[in-house]
């Protein structure tokens, strides 16, 4: 067994966290090769995508992980165009990065009026899984992780001001906000060319700072 699901079956029982994996066997949280140096880190599945991917699906597979609606496909295009994967952004291969959830749970999201509480609800959340966090990290040794969106940067300070070891942290906007939510700000709506143009070169930037030879 990969030590990485291991540790979130251990997480799981020792928590009392509602066992997904018998439902979903393909939703592990993380997907791509964690030997590269860069990481992207999101905050946890999202259970309405998870059972739109579910629902269409009969093969369960690894790659149906951030697979799930247009948000997903912008930060896959986007990490094909940044040469952090190669062929088809859709397709399971030619991984040259690691994607990972600090919170594994899918279920922490069905009740939409979660999104509204404040942070200490995701940083108690996220405080049930550094053992799985930290296990990927011993395993693969990145030199950075890009948090997506500003909620996972919180979160990966606070795991750090709580001694957890961590590399060099980076942000990029998260897909999602990108392709669903409105910059009344820039006065941009949900999908706006510039918005997703603006993230694809955002993860240009990470590739040219963090793995310009890859």
């Amino acid at each position: 067994m990969d030590p990485i699901s291991k540790e979130i079956g251990e997480t799981i029982k020792a928590h009392k966290i509602y066992n997904w994996l018998n439902e979903y066997p393909w939703l592990k949280g993380y997907i791509g090769n964690r030997s590269y140096p860069v990481w992207f880190v999101a905050e946890n599945p999202s259970l309405r995508g998870v059972k739109r991917v579910h629902d269409r699906n009969t093969i369960a597979s690894d790659n149906l992980q951030w697979n799930a609606h247009a948000g997903d496909w912008l930060f896959r295009e986007a990490l094909v165009k940044a040469g952090f994967k190669t062929g088809d952004p859709l397709d399971g291969e030619g991984w040259k990065c690691y994607i990972t959830d600090i919170i594994k749970e899918p279920e922490i999201v069905k009740d939409r009026n979660l999104k509204k509480r404040d942070s200490s609800y995701w940083k108690n959340q996220a405080m049930k899984w550094p053992a799985v966090f930290l296990e990927e990290i011993r395993l693969g040794r990145p030199e950075v992780l890009v948090a997506v969106g500003n909620q996972t940067r919180v979160i990966l300070e606070f795991l750090r001001k709580k001694d957890v070891s961590l590399p060099r942290i980076d942000l990029i906007q998260h897909y999602s906000y990108i392709m669903f939510r409105p910059d009344n700000k820039a006065g941009l709506g949900p999908g706006h060319v510039k918005r997703k143009r603006d993230f694809i070169a955002s993860v240009k930037r990470i590739k040219k700072l963090y793995a310009p030879d890859l």
